[in-house]
């Protein structure tokens, strides 16, 4: 089996669909004799933050000197890239190696009648069993849909849970209620776990902090107050932290916008905790680590001059923070929108916010089975908002589009992650220089 191979292998899965539970997940794993087991993780669940706050963390751990594994979905432009160790994508290699060892205990247990497990169950299968190879002293370990009935929640004891933002999404597997949610959600929390907890609704924080007493669990409250933004451009913003954790003072993110900073300080409540659990964790790896960090795909800039930038905010929320992100960056710029979006997500609330920012309107059609096509997108929009709005059926001539003459003009690329990964491809390849 080659690298090709093995991800064909694995995608094919996608015709199982999704399926929540454990079961399956945990009689794979034993089969494999229970590699998660012999990991220590930092567990992360959310809405929004958690691909940038998991990257901090793991930056962090990386810097200081501690073998990391991260675990992330989806990819953006590479599968290799949803399983990395020290902040690199997994080696061909070592993902045909996982591959083929899952692949086989699978294969057992298809012939004892067991159903075959899903994609996503599959993918952490062999992300546990490589960072288990590889020996890795840490494991930031993204959830991949709610939590509870997640497949990353086969783990028994994280180090540290971190629960980021919660809003209204996947509902039709979630609950329709932000409690509903954030009770799946909130569910990865483990008795007498260390939970690290974002800033939320009063409604979603009333559920963390409930199952979090049924379970024994130490709280850690994110306290916006203790960050603040000093001063930001376009390659770097400079933030002051303000609390009490750590003996840190101004540090550089290179993550732009403002909810990073909030994302930032939930990475340094966890790093907190780690060390006082033992790690040994210098200021000055956090510094380094936080000035170099990066997490393609939000509000990510390639060009100044037009600017061009994509970012993966893909449901309202996410939408309503690129928007401030795009008024405190590019204030009174000329807008080129490029968007598409999953028919499953709230389509209505996030163009609310997009479209009054946008001087021309593009759209396109996401690669998933789940998109809203791009022609039925330009519809919606011209009808609700009378505005002339083109669609492209394929990315290369959306890209191509650009005209890098107007340097004055903001060309973004925003929604679904299948539609910007594509993107970056793209522009990479047809306007960098």
């Amino acid at each position: 089996m080659n690298v090709s191979e093995a991800i064909t292998y694995i995608e094919a899965t996608h015709k199982f669909g999704t399926r929540l539970g454990l079961e399956s997940m945990s009689l794979l794993l034993k089969e494999m004799g229970n590699p998660q087991d012999k990991l220590k993780f930092i567990h992360v669940a959310g809405t929004n933050g958690k691909g940038s706050t998991a990257a901090m963390i793991s930056g962090i751990l990386k810097t200081a000197g501690y073998k990391t594994g991260l675990f992330t979905s989806p990819f953006l432009e590479a599968f290799n890239e949803r399983i990395q160790l020290n902040s690199e994508p997994i080696e061909d290699d070592g993902l045909v190696a996982a591959t083929v060892f899952v692949k086989e205990h699978i294969e057992v247990l298809m012939k004892q009648g067991e159903p075959h497990p899903t994609e996503f169950e599959m993918v952490t299968a062999v992300g546990l069993q490589y960072f288990y190879e590889k020996k890795v002293d840490l494991v930031v370990l993204e959830v991949g849909l709610g939590g509870r009935l997640d497949a990353t929640n086969i783990i028994k004891a994280p180090l540290a849970v971190v629960i980021m933002s919660i809003s209204m999404d996947h509902t039709d597997y979630l609950g329709t209620t932000l409690g509903e949610i954030a009770f799946e959600k909130a569910s990865i929390i483990k008795e007498g776990s260390d939970v690290v907890v974002y800033p939320q609704a009063p409604e979603a924080m009333k559920v963390i902090l409930d199952f979090a007493r049924s379970k024994n669990a130490s709280v850690i409250l994110v306290n916006p107050d203790d960050i603040s933004i000093v001063d930001f451009n376009t390659k770097v913003q400079t933030l002051k932290y303000l609390g009490t954790t750590l003996p840190l003072k101004e540090f550089h993110l290179k993550l732009l916008g403002n909810h990073q900073s909030l994302n930032c300080l939930t990475a340094l409540e966890v790093i907190g905790l780690l060390i006082r659990k033992g790690y040994h964790i210098e200021t000055s790896h956090i510094e380094e680590a936080l000035s170099q960090v990066v997490f393609p795909g939000r509000f990510e800039i390639f060009l100044e001059s037009p600017v061009v930038l994509i970012d993966g905010a893909h449901n309202s929320n996410g939408i309503q923070a690129f928007v401030q992100n795009m008024n405190q960056y590019f204030p009174q710029k000329k807008v080129n929108l490029y968007f598409g979006m999953l028919e499953d997500k709230d389509i209505e609330e996030s163009l609310s916010y997009l479209v009054p920012i946008a001087a021309t309107i593009h759209t396109l059609t996401p690669n998933s089975d789940r998109a809203l096509p791009a022609e039925e997108m330009a519809t919606l929009i011209h009808n609700e908002y009378k505005k002339s709005v083109d669609f492209y059926d394929d990315m290369d001539a959306a890209v191509r589009s650009i005209d890098l003459n107007k340097t004055e003009e903001v060309n973004v690329f925003v929604g679904s992650l299948y539609m910007i990964g594509e993107a970056r491809t793209l522009i990479r390849k047809l306007l960098v220089k």
